[in-house]
């Protein structure tokens, strides 16, 4: 196979960092609420989620699924950098 060209990378580049800056802006919406992902799984642990309201146990699940997104996106970044080196 061949090398990529340098325009598809400078594209997915672009792209993966304007994905990355829309979920960084989501997650901080969720630090402004609960600080860290931590101290909302404290406030789950220590609170638990009612029965009738599972914004909590949501919010969780969105904000763990964010953070995995954003750090695959900092892998694929770093891949595509040294693709851009060779």
């Amino acid at each position: 196979m061949g090398a990529v060209p340098t325009t598809i990378i400078t594209s997915l580049e672009a792209y993966l960092n304007s994905r990355k800056r829309i979920l960084e802006l989501i997650i901080k919406e969720f630090e402004s609420k609960y600080c860290s992902l931590d101290k909302l799984r404290e406030k789950i642990e220590r609170e638990g989620v009612p029965e009738d309201d599972h914004t909590l146990w949501d919010e969780l699940i969105m904000w763990e699924n964010l953070d995995s997104e954003v750090k695959k996106i900092n892998d694929i970044l770093k891949g595509l950098k040294a693709c851009s080196t060779e």
